[in-house]
C-alpha cells in the first residue's frame, strides 16, 4: 500500500471502506482450506452484485448475462458443475464485506465475482488479499486496484475508470472546445473520472474551469448543480453518472435548457441502454466513450444482443456484456485448470492468458494490470428506428490502463 496520493478515492474514503476489513484479517490463515478445492464434484461461485438501490438494474443485467453464458455451456466447466450463490452488494462497503465473508467462511465458495461499486471493491481488497481469495470483478473500475493497491487476487473483466475517460479528453479538446466543466458523484469512480479526463484534456490544450462533486449515492435536487453549470457557460460539460443518478442529471440538463446549448460529453455509463429510455430526447447528441455499443457491428455482438433480448425481453447494455464476458472468462479459467480450484496461483496464471472475440470486439486480460485490453469507442446518442441508441462515430483505438498514475 502506498501513500494517499496513490488513491483517487482519498485516504479517508479508502480507510472508511477498508476499516471494516481489519477485524476479519486474523481469520485469514484459517480460510485457506475453504472453497471447494477438490477437482471433482460441483463448485460454488459467490456473486456479489447490487439488487436494490440505484444500481439494481446494473446488478440484474450482469447476473442475467453470467447465467446466460453458463447456460450455453450447460453450467459446467473443467469437468465440474457450477452453482452460483447471489448476495445483494448494496452501496456500503462494510455491509458488502459481511456478504463476502459469508461467501468465503460459510458457503465455502471457490471464488467470487461481481461488484459494481468502486468503494465496495476497495473495501474488499484487504480481506481478499489476506485470505488469498480470488475475485473476478464484473464492473467496479477503481483505478488504484490496477495500480498501487493492486493485489493478485482481484482481476477485472470490465474496465478501469481511466479507460472510458482518458481517450475522450483528447478528442474533446481537439473537436469540441477548450474549456470544460466537470460534474461527477462524490465517490471513488467520480474522482477517478476527474483525474483521467483532466489529464488528457489539458495535455491537448484544454482547460478545466471547475469541478462539482454531487452527493452519492443519491444526488437529491439537481437544480443547484445544473444552475452552477449553466452560469459557468463552458464550451462543454463532462460527466460521469450511472443508473438512477444518470436519469436525474440528464432530465435536469434538458429541463433547464442546456440540451442543445452546451455540449455534453461523458463516460458511456451516463447514456447506456439501461437509462436512455428514461432520459428521453435530452440525451440526443450526447457523446460518450465506452468499450461497447448495442449497434457495434461484429458477429459476436449481433449474436449476443439477439440472444439477450430473446432471453430477457430487454435490449442488452454494457453491464450485460461485462457479465457475459465474465461468465466466459470463468469457464475458460476453469477449463484451463481442469476444475481444480484448490490452487489459486494456477487460476491466476490461467487468467493472465485469457483472450477471445467478445461482443465488445477483441478482448484480452492484461497480466500487468489484471484488467482488460480492449477498444474504446466514441459514441453519439441518435434516434435509430424510433428509439434512442448509441451510434459509434469513431474507434479511439485499443486501450490498456497505464498501471500507474502518470496519465491520471
Amino acid at each position: 500500500m502506498s501513500s494517499s496520493k496513490s488513491f483517487y478515492f482519498t485516504r479517508r474514503e479508502f480507510l472508511k471502506a477498508t476499516g471494516a476489513a481489519a477485524a476479519t484479517l486474523a481469520a485469514g490463515p484459517l480460510l485457506g482450506a475453504c472453497g471447494g478445492g477438490a477437482a471433482s464434484g460441483p463448485l460454488k461461485i459467490g456473486v456479489l452484485l447490487p439488487y436494490s438501490d440505484i444500481y439494481a438494474v446494473l446488478g440484474e443485467s450482469i447476473t442475467e448475462a453470467i447465467k446466460m453464458y453458463l447456460d450455453e455451456v450447460n453450467n459446467e466447466a473443467g469437468g465440474r458443475k457450477i452453482e452460483i450463490i447471489t448476495e445483494d452488494e448494496g452501496t456500503q462497503p462494510d455491509a458488502a464485506l459481511q456478504k463476502a465473508r459469508k461467501f468465503v467462511e460459510q458457503d465455502e465458495v471457490a471464488f467470487l465475482t461481481g461488484v459494481v461499486s468502486s468503494g465496495v471493491l476497495a473495501g474488499l481488497r484487504d480481506y481478499l488479499d489476506q485470505n488469498k481469495k480470488l475475485l473476478i470483478c464484473a464492473n467496479a473500475g477503481a483505478n488504484a486496484l490496477s495500480r498501487k493497491a493492486k493485489t493478485p487476487y482481484i482481476w477485472r473483466t470490465s474496465f478501469t475508470n481511466w479507460m472510458p475517460n482518458w481517450p475522450v479528453g483528447t478528442w474533446a479538446a481537439n473537436n469540441v472546445g477548450k474549456n470544460a466543466y466537470i460534474s461527477v458523484p462524490d465517490y471513488g469512480a467520480g474522482k477517478d473520472t476527474i483525474n483521467s479526463f483532466t489529464n488528457s484534456f489539458e495535455a491537448a490544450g484544454g482547460k478545466v474551469m471547475g469541478t462539482q462533486l454531487t452527493p452519492f449515492p443519491n444526488m437529491g435536487d439537481p437544480a443547484p448543480f445544473i444552475t452552477e453549470l449553466s452560469n459557468a457557460a463552458p464550451e462543454l460539460i463532462y460527466c460521469f453518472y450511472s443508473g438512477g443518478s444518470a436519469v436525474t442529471f440528464m432530465k435536469a440538463y434538458g429541463e433547464f435548457g442546456l440540451a442543445g446549448k452546451i455540449p455534453l460529453m461523458c463516460s458511456g455509463f451516463m447514456v447506456e441502454e439501461d437509462v436512455l429510455p428514461a432520459q428521453g430526447d435530452a440525451a440526443l447528441g450526447v457523446r460518450s466513450g465506452m468499450h461497447w455499443s448495442l449497434l457495434l457491428d461484429n458477429p459476436e455482438n449481433k449474436k449476443f444482443t439477439a440472444a439477450y433480448k430473446e432471453r430477457t425481453g430487454k435490449e442488452a447494455n454494457v453491464f450485460a456484456v461485462q457479465g457475459y464476458d465474465t461468465g466466459r472468462t470463468i469457464v475458460e479459467m476453469l477449463n484451463k485448470v481442469q476444475g481444480d480450484t484448490g490452487n489459486v496461483d494456477k487460476m491466476i496464471e490461467a487468467l493472465g492468458g485469457t483472450s477471445f472475440a467478445s461482443p465488445r470486439g477483441p478482448f484480452a486480460l492484461d497480466a500487468a494490470t489484471q484488467a482488460p485490453r480492449h477498444h474504446i469507442y466514441l459514441r453519439e446518442v441518435q434516434s435509430v428506428d424510433g428509439a434512442l441508441h448509441n451510434v459509434v462515430v469513431e474507434d479511439l483505438g485499443e486501450i490498456v490502463d497505464p498501471g500507474d498514475d502518470s496519465k491520471g
